[in-house]
């Protein structure tokens, strides 16, 4: 886990990626930057990227690792243009980039899924690509921010069918939109959309939404901090067979964030150029007092030295303290998120299939000849059934789950 800096949005953030139980390579890229500075937090805030990629051979592999690269590249330095704009954009330029690398033969029609989203001081962006999904935990209150560009979702969008309960004869899994096949792309953007203090939000792919549902990923949001979400998120896929690539972004708006879209002047003029001001002002001063009581000579000196510091300051500010954020002028809403919610208050349920899947696993490394240590598990175990037992479903969810990453982790290192 890691924490950005104090500029206005303190961001706890995990990423994850996992190749699951039944690929031989793993075809999802995911990428975060951080804004490394007030100016850069302040034009284009914090951006993450998810990716999926499909081809034969290594060609997905290349597909979202180029996106992933590509969108936030092209994003930091678009920035001349508005972010929602230059957030398409970059998807868009990912696209042609994929397009060209697809002209060699090994990566012919490679493709990828993409979701870019970026916290910025103006409220959340989303462009949007393909079946992978971006979700918000706000409270116990799970969103999704995104259209499922799949086959399924655009029939139940056309016939007003409900998106949870398709017609049965829908084919599955089929995306309708991809960077890279086809030569015209539709890039969805979501935003910008209010941040507050304490949201979580996580970009994946459907290597995690297809095996875990949505509840039970806004109920895992809610009892963990980003890091150990990631592994029990992908610790569950894999338990329920792991048949994809697994990968996940999640950030988390810090509790003890400061939510204002202000930036503070100290934050973004370093203390120097308040020095060349003051000089230019002693200069001005001294030019006018060498005017009325010295050489004239030495106020014209006087008054040369201040017009050109106070040239320097305004020079030096203009890229500081008089830069205006393009977001001031972008605040029209795209999109109509949220396309889903539920109410993810840890529940009974997910309390007793996590206390299933513990069992299962413990009977699973009885009587092995390995040194498979379930100590911990059990330690854990005994703490999650004490708030079952309390009607405490966040404390039973919470360690249970750790129960099953303690197992896990025992598991994976013995190579099983």
């Amino acid at each position: 886990m890691s924490q950005a800096g104090p500029w206005k949005m303190s961001l706890q953030h995990a990423a994850k990626s996992d190749i699951g139980l039944r690929r031989s390579n793993n075809q999802d890229a995911f990428l975060v930057r951080l804004a490394p500075n007030p100016r850069q937090w302040l034009d284009r805030g914090h951006v993450c990227v998810v990716a999926d990629g499909m081809g034969a051979h290594l060609a997905g592999e290349v597909a979202s690792r180029l996106a992933a690269e590509t969108i936030t590249k092209s994003y930091l330095a678009r920035i001349n243009e508005l972010p929602g704009q230059a957030l398409v954009q970059a998807v868009y330029d990912a696209h042609e980039a994929i397009r060209i690398k697809s002209r060699e033969d090994a990566f012919r029609e490679m493709g990828t899924t993409c979701e870019a989203f970026a916290l910025t001081p103006q409220g959340l962006l989303i462009a949007h690509v393909g079946d992978s999904r971006v979700y918000r935990l706000r409270g116990s209150t799970l969103d999704q921010l995104t259209f499922d560009h799949s086959l399924v979702w655009e029939i139940c969008a056309v016939t007003n069918s409900p998106f949870d309960h398709p017609p049965s004869h829908i084919p599955k899994n089929q995306i309708t939109r991809s960077l890279g096949p086809t030569e015209k792309l539709l890039v969805d953007l979501e935003g910008p959309m209010p941040i507050e203090v304490g949201d979580t939000y996580l970009a994946c792919s459907d290597g995690l939404s297809g095996q875990v549902t949505d509840k039970e990923i806004g109920q895992i949001l809610a009892v963990f901090p980003p890091e150990p979400a990631t592994e029990t998120l992908v610790n569950l896929a894999n338990l329920r067979g792991g048949p994809d690539n697994i990968t996940m972004v999640i950030a988390r708006t810090a509790e003890n964030a400061e939510a204002s879209h202000a930036v503070d002047d100290e934050m973004l003029v370093p203390g120097w150029y308040w020095g060349i001001l003051a000089g230019a002002l002693a200069a001005g001063l001294g030019a006018a007092a060498g005017f009325v009581y010295g050489p004239p000579v030495i106020g014209a000196l006087l008054a040369l030295i201040a017009v050109a510091t106070g040239i320097v300051f305004f020079i030096l500010a203009q890229k500081t303290l008089f830069a205006s954020s393009p977001y001031v002028q972008s605040s029209v809403l795209s999109g109509n998120a949220p396309y889903r919610t539920w109410d993810c208050t840890p529940s009974v349920e997910l309390a007793d299939a996590l206390a299933k899947i513990l069992l299962e696993l413990l009977q699973a490394t009885q009587g092995r000849q390995f040194a498979i240590s379930v100590q911990t598990a059990q330690r854990y175990e005994s703490e999650a059934v004490a708030g079952y037992k309390k009607g405490n479903f966040a404390v039973a969810i919470r360690n249970y789950a750790l129960a099953i990453n303690s197992l896990m982790r025992e598991i994976k290192k013995e190579g099983l």
